[in-house]
This record gives structure tokens, sequence and C-alpha cells, in this order.
């Protein structure tokens, strides 16, 4: 047998890559990390341990006023968003509901959208002074710069984090339990509180999580509709710092990250906790399909309030931009007053737009083709190869995704902005540090969509052909490759889409020179945009783009990617 295995080259050709994939997400995934850290308890001036900036921060009254702010916008956020999700992931799965397969996908899209245009959106429709929805009414009746215009933005986007949870829950749990309530006399009401919902609490739990924390992590949403109410929240504290232009803000802002960071960690520990503690098998090993609930006299009506719901998160948002987009003078409406003036602005009067589609394009496609390069042979050694240490890789790799945008771009800065351990140029205001941002973000969208791809082909294939010669790298090419190109496709998909927009993390790394399609759209949304139709221009490019790149991940997938 030893000689059978000495003979296998996949055992022992693979170690190389395990290292140099070690060593690499160590250096871009972890090392930014730990200089983060170094900068915040480590004072510059002695060298020594230090709470310095730490200290400064917490003796601000406002730092306490944006944790407090953001712990309130993120339980709101998640309560509202489990009040949606819980009720509507049932009646998809578990009733007879009229055209429930489309629902089901429409329900889902504000996942694909990022969150700063749903703020842009709303802003056009419930300003207090001239929203669409305010001038309708001819009276100021809704108003999106407060605590409750903040909760609902976020909601009407996050809250997809717990229904695709639960949807995904529903489908692979045995329904015979439920079933078997059902029979017994129970009531569906019964059965939903006693069986069902302790069944997928873990996957409700996990969603809830998520959703937190990416509440607390948002940037764009309470950077557009909280700064002008004064309502700050973390994140765009560390904004402001950052954007002070000293080293001395950015150290400010890296031990206000530096919380931010503890917090998320905390949350990602409970969450693993909690599943661990409340896991349950609910996959049997013989598949049925669940008998649908029939509805009878409330199938149509809750019908319509689905629709009805479609449209308040997806279509009206979208309707406001359109309008805003197509408007010369914003709050009159008039056939004379829609035209392609602000389109023409934006494209042809902006000098800053064909850099930004150009510099958008290059990061994302390169972000996307090498993320999902990488993520294979990373996957490759994590599921086809027995070699201790493979799961550092995915650790690694997940720490830059489970960690606040925020954090990376600081942590990146700090790292980056010289010499890295006294080699190389400086990546600070260059391209090449966006690319650096993105790929280590993202990357783990990669591995986990290969992994799964790796995980459902059989490994006799890879041991025929290892039989017969050949290498690890040519079984990785002849055999491997081929059988995965629908999961590379759609990770590169997944990848690029929100490389594409993103904002977070852009906006304190980007320069002058360095514009992107999302930086540049919350520029002329904050500052520069006369008409207030060129932010809903370039909006429209993002979601257009957007629905492209989904439509395109479902075909190429055969409809197991996409939303």
């Amino acid at each position: 047998m030893k000689k059978i295995e000495i003979k296998f080259p996949s055992l022992q050709g693979p170690v190389p890559l395990l290292t140099l994939g070690i060593l690499f997400l160590f250096t871009v995934c972890v090392y930014p990390f730990v200089v983060l850290l170094g900068k915040v308890f480590f004072s510059a001036e002695g060298g020594g341990f230090s709470f310095q900036y730490l200290a400064e921060i917490l003796e601000s009254a406002s730092t306490y006023t944006a944790i407090l702010n953001t712990l309130l916008i993120a339980t709101g956020t998640t309560l509202l968003c489990s009040f949606i999700a819980i009720p509507l992931a049932w009646m998809l799965v578990r009733t007879n509901l009229p055209g429930a397969s489309r629902l089901r996908s429409w329900c889902s899209l504000p996942y694909a959208i990022p969150p700063y245009i749903g703020a842009i959106a709303w802003i056009y429709l419930a300003n207090p002074s001239n929203g669409i929805l305010n001038l309708l009414l001819g009276k100021s009746i809704f108003n999106v710069y407060s605590f409750g215009g903040l909760i609902w933005v976020m909601s009407s986007f996050f809250f997809t984090f717990i229904l695709l949870s639960l949807l995904s829950a529903l489908d692979r749990m045995d329904s015979s339990l439920e079933e078997a309530a059902r029979l017994s006399g129970a009531r569906p009401t019964q059965v939903f509180f006693r069986i069902t919902l302790p069944l997928i609490l873990p996957a409700l739990i996990s969603g809830a999580l998520l959703v937190f924390l990416a509440s607390a992590a948002s940037f764009g949403v309470p950077a557009l509709i909280g700064s002008p109410a004064r309502i700050f929240l973390m994140t765009t504290k560390i904004y402001t710092f950052q954007k002070m232009g000293s080293l001395r803000g950015i150290y400010l802002a890296a031990a206000l990250s530096s919380l931010l960071l503890l917090f998320a960690l905390v949350i990602l520990v409970l969450n693993q906790r909690l599943i661990k503690k409340l896991s349950f098998q609910v996959v049997s090993g013989k598949a049925s399909r669940p008998s649908l609930i029939d509805l009878g006299r409330w199938k149509n009506p809750l019908f319509l309030g689905i629709l009805c719901f479609v449209g308040l998160v997806l279509v009206l948002p979208l309707g406001g931009i359109l309008i805003t987009a197509l408007s010369s003078v914003q709050g009159r409406f008039s056939f004379d007053n829609f035209g392609l003036q602000n389109f023409r602005n934006v494209f042809f009067g902006i000098s800053e737009t064909p850099r930004a589609l150009k510099n958008s394009l290059i990061l994302g496609v390169g972000a996307a083709t090498f993320a999902t390069f990488l993520g294979m042979l990373l996957s490759y050694v994590q599921w086809k190869t027995k070699l201790k240490g493979r799961r550092l890789l995915d650790i690694f790799a997940s720490l830059p995704y489970a960690a606040p945008g925020t954090v990376v771009a600081l942590a990146l800065i700090i790292s980056f902005s010289g010499p890295f351990l006294g080699f190389g140029p400086s990546l600070y205001n260059t391209l090449w540090i966006l690319w650096l941002a993105y790929v280590i973000k993202f990357l783990s969208f990669s591995i986990r969509t290969t992994g799964d791809g790796f995980g459902q082909i059989d490994d006799c294939l890879a041991e025929a052909a290892r039989v017969s010669g050949a290498s690890w790298w040519v079984t990785l090419k002849t055999i491997w490759y081929p059988l995965m190109k629908p999961s590379l496709v759609a990770a590169w998909f997944l990848i690029f889409m929100p490389a594409f927009s993103e904002l977070t993390m852009t906006v304190l790394l980007t320069g002058p020179g360095m514009e992107t399609v999302g930086t540049l759209l919350f520029q002329l949304q904050e500052y520069a945009d006369v008409s207030g139709g060129g932010a809903a221009v370039l909006a429209l490019v993002i979601i257009c783009a957007v629905a492209l790149i989904n439509w395109l991940v479902k075909l190429l997938s055969k409809g197991k990617y996409g939303l």
C-alpha cells in the first residue's frame, strides 16, 4: 500500500500549493489585521504597549453615541427582517400559494442590489422636502432621514439574508414530522410553532446574526441617510476619522475599527456556538415532497399581499430611480420634463464617468478572474487531498469576508501604505490596493462555490488518471477543470457582481483619478449633482448590470446559482 500511495502524485504534488496558499492568505488576509491591531495597541511614540488611540476615542461622547446608534439600528433591522422573512419563507415553501416559484425569485432579487442603491431610491421617494411620494400626496408624510427610515431601508434589502437561509432549510427539511402532526389533528399554526420553527431555528439564528452584523458594518445606507439626519454609526465615524487626512486620523479610525472587528468576531463566535448547540438532522435519507397546506379563502389575499410587498421593496424604489433619472427638474411631473438630459450629462458631460466605468470593469474582471482561479486551486487542496493544515485555507480566507468592509480597508491602508516588509512599492492610492481588497473580501465566494463543485464529483475519474501516470496538475487540468466549468462560471460572476459596484471599502481606498462607479455615484448623490438625476442614472447602470449578471449566472449554471 505504501508503494501505491507514493505513486499517486496528488498526495504530494499539492504540498507546495498548500504551503504557498497558506503563506499568501496569511500575508494578505491575516497580516493586515495584525498590523491594524498593532497600531492601535502599540504607541507610535514609545513603541511600547499602549491604549493611547483607543483611550482617545473612548473619551469622546460621540463614540458612545455612534456605538449605541449602531446597536439600535442593527437590532431594529434584525427584528424587522425576521418579522418579514419568517412568514414569507413559510408561505412560499409550505403552502399552495399561486405562483410561489416566481414570487420566490422576485422576493430574493433585492439580495443582488447594493443597499446604497436602495438608500438613494428611498431618498428620491421619501425626502421630506421634495420626495416623490410626499409630492404626490401633497404633504410631507414620509421622512427617510430618521431612525425608522434607516431601519426600513436596510431591512428592505437585508431581509433576504434570513429569507434565503430559511428557504434553503425548508427545502432540505424532511416534512414527515409536520405531516404526522397534521394527521394527529394539529392546526397549521400549531405545526409551525411546535415542529417547523424549532427545526429551522439554526438557519433563522444564522440569518439573523448575519443581518445584525451586516447592519452594523454597513456604510452606504448610514452615510446617505443617517449623516443628513445627524445619526452617526461606527462606520460613518470611521470614515470621518480616515478623511481627516492625517496619520493621527488613520490611527483613530483604526482604533474604532478594532472595536468593530471585535464586535464582528463576537457575533461570529456566538453564531457558531448557537448553531452547534441547536443543530438538528433535518434531512432524511428518503426524499419526499411535502404536502402543501391549503390556504383556502386566504390564497388570493395572501398572493396579492406578497405582490404588494414586492412592489414596495423592489418596483417602487426602481420606479423612483427611473423617474428621477428621466426628470430634468426634480419634483415636476409633466411629459415635457422627462427626457435623456441626465443620461447625456453623465456619460458625456462628466469627465470622471468613463474613467469610473473603466476602473470598475478592470477591477471587477481582474479580481473575479484571479479570485476564481485561486479559489479553485485552494478548494482542490481542501476537498481532494488529506494534507494537514488544509483547513487553515478556509479559515484565513473567511476572515476578511467576515470582517466589516471599513475594517478591511483600514487594515490594508496601514499595511500597504509603504513598502511591504521593506520591499516593493507602496500600494496606497493605486488601483492595486483596490484589486487586493476585492480579491481578499470575495475570495471566500470562490472557495465555497468551487468547493461545492468539487464535492459533487466522484474521485474515481481522477484516480483513473493518476493510475495512468498523470500528474496532479495534468489531472486538475484535464479532469477537474472541464467538470468544474459551471461552478467556475458561477463563482466568477458572483465575485464580479459585488466588486463592480463595491462602495464600503472603495470609498476609503480611492484617491484622485481612481473613481469607480460606486464612489462616483456616492459623490454625485452627496456633493456634486446639481440636477439630482446623475446619481439615478449611474444607479440604473448598476441595476441593469446586476440583472444581466444574475440572468447569465442562472443560464450558465442551469439554475443552480443565481436568484
